[in-house]
């Protein structure tokens, strides 16, 4: 059975991480609040519908979209690893990152997600891998290690 130095398999790329807690915690939110407002809404009688302004609606509407929007970014998060590099996407913001660029990958118990050490002297969060997610999380931060320090060229 081909092996790393370790007993793991090796890693195919590419690899995809996600969070699992925090994209079950996403859909359910979405759910939930699409589900409860439109009941809600079905349940009030047509007389106070009806009292709503068109800007009352659009208002309670944008805030309930917002919400979602928040909740999609938190669905969205992951860190993709492959050939070329590591792109790490955190809610909203993409940073595609080469090998030599990564230096080192750290999961520690105090932090709610792994961090990565870059070549240049600063740290990016990856939220991909959260301590949430306890022993898949520290799979997946091992896993990703590996990668690092086996592409990155640093020792």
């Amino acid at each position: 059975m081909p092996a790393d130095s370790d007993g793991r398999a090796p890693v195919s790329l590419p690899r995809t991480y996600r969070p699992r807690g925090t994209r079950v915690v996403a859909v359910v939110a979405a759910t939930t609040l699409v589900g409860a407002v439109t009941f809600l809404w079905s349940m009030l009688p047509g007389s106070v519908r009806d009292e709503f302004t068109v800007f009352q609606r659009m208002t309670v509407l944008a805030l309930f979209a917002g919400i979602v929007v928040v909740l999609y970014g938190l669905f969205r998060t992951s860190a993709r690893a492959d050939e070329s590099g590591l792109r790490v996407v955190n809610i909203y913001k993409a940073r595609q990152l080469e090998w030599p660029q990564v230096i080192s990958l750290s999961l520690n118990p105090n932090r709610p997600w792994a961090m990565l050490d870059l070549a240049d002297g600063t740290t990016l969060a990856v939220m991909a891998i959260q301590n949430a997610d306890g022993a898949r999380a520290s799979r997946s931060a091992r896993e990703l290690a590996g990668l690092i320090a086996g592409r990155s060229g640093t020792d």
